[in-house]
């Protein structure tokens, strides 16, 4: 009877064994399709990053790194102006060039019509006096 209760205990433990063992192969196969899934979602908006900024190139739009190293040699420059004494310029405000870059609110075509209407009648008085002096 000790021999029938060990080969059931065996039994148990290798079914455990296997069920543990498929249990993490499962989870192993659903890891493995999920990094499958993150690297086509990687790949694709590295195309995408690659592909602006070929265009972005293309048109000469500075790159941040660009634009970064742009600042630090300002910065350095405008240290030596003021170590020789000068005085640096006042740094303009962002805000002034994005007001400039709306463009004029209203065409200035009307109120330009109505000074050129206005001014040959403002001439015909002028010339009828002058006409009158010249006449006596």
């Amino acid at each position: 009877m000790a021999k029938k209760l060990k080969r059931h205990d065996d039994q148990q433990t290798a079914e455990v064994v296997r069920m543990s063992s498929q249990e993490i192969w499962q989870a192993g196969l659903s890891a493995f399709a999920k990094a499958q899934e993150e690297e086509g979602k990687f790949f694709s908006m590295q195309l995408f990053e690659e592909r602006v900024l070929r265009a972005l190139s293309s048109i000469g739009v500075p790159t941040a790194k660009e634009v970064e190293a742009l600042t630090q040699r300002v910065d350095e420059l405008t240290r030596q102006v003021i170590a020789l004494g000068g005085v640096p310029a006042p740094v303009k405000k962002p805000a002034a060039a994005k007001a400039a870059a709306k463009g004029p609110a209203k065409p200035a075509a009307k109120p330009a019509a109505k000074k050129t209407a206005a001014a040959p009648a403002k001439a015909k008085p002028a010339a009828r006096a002058r006409a009158k002096t010249s006449a006596k």
